[in-house]
């Protein structure tokens, strides 16, 4: 079933649609909140791993600021996308197709690892997510620091009718038999559009949406030490989200 759900991950992030939609992001460098927890906690420069980098939204700007940076991205056409992109601004990134829960690098090796824009909970069932963890913490230098995003699970207004639906399926139905495509309480599908009719696309998507509590539970598990949990840093100041995404940092002791 994980490797079902993780097939429809790389094929939905795969589209062409999606490539589309992901080279225009890319323009957009990094979030306003990703600027302000890079600048506290990468405090030298060192080798950074960008992990979920997509076609180079984060990769581009990193390297700019003299970091030495891997992407790394589990969907094929993100990466050859993100190498077109780098060619065409006449810069040279080193991008790989990797899989975070098996990352082809050795023992401390970085000194920082980004893994932005919620793509730890678009990793399939919690063993795979605490396995990346693990791996993450593994590839990282002592002292190393490791920031990622999730949104949050919130049990209010709008979110209530699908909470109860998720509960129902998780707690009554699957114990009785019935087949249901969610793995753990949290996991949520929907169809992404593009924003943009002319190259709007609608695919199913996977993202598991975790309670705060629960990613702290995930973290102190794989060995990390949590150093801050910020759930209320907007991506954009311009445009405040009603619901920021929630930005951890970790530190391998």
């Amino acid at each position: 079933m994980v490797e079902d759900l993780k097939k429809l991950m790389i094929d939905s992030f795969g589209s062409e649609g999606a490539q589309k939609r992901y080279t225009m992001l890319a323009e957009g460098g990094l979030w306003d909140a990703e600027k302000l927890i890079i600048n506290k906690y990468f405090k030298k420069k060192g080798v950074l791993l960008d992990l979920g980098c997509g076609t180079g939204r984060t990769t581009i700007p990193l390297q700019k600021m003299g970091f030495d940076v891997i992407g790394v991205d589990i969907v094929p056409e993100m990466i050859q996308t993100a190498r077109e992109l780098a060619r065409s601004k006449g810069m040279k990134l080193n991008y790989r197709v990797g899989d975070a829960t098996e990352l082809k690098f050795k023992d401390n090796t970085f000194d920082y690892v980004l893994f932005s824009n919620q793509g730890w909970t678009h990793i399939p069932g919690r063993d795979d997510r605490q396995k990346a963890l693990k791996e993450i913490l593994r590839v990282l230098k002592k002292g190393g620091i490791f920031v990622f995003t999730t949104h949050k699970r919130t049990y209010s207004g709008e979110y209530i009718p699908f909470w109860i639906k998720q509960g129902v399926k998780q707690f009554i139905l699957k114990p009785i038999g019935v087949k249901i495509k969610e793995i753990d309480f949290g996991d949520r599908f929907y169809f992404k559009e593009s924003g943009d009719r002319e190259i709007t696309y609608k695919k199913s998507q996977y993202i598991h949406v975790p309670a705060v509590g629960e990613v702290i539970k995930e973290i102190i598990k794989s060995g990390f030490e949590l150093v801050e949990v910020n759930s209320t840093l907007q991506p954009h100041n311009k445009t405040p989200l009603k619901y920021p995404p929630a930005f951890f940092v970790c530190k391998k002791r």
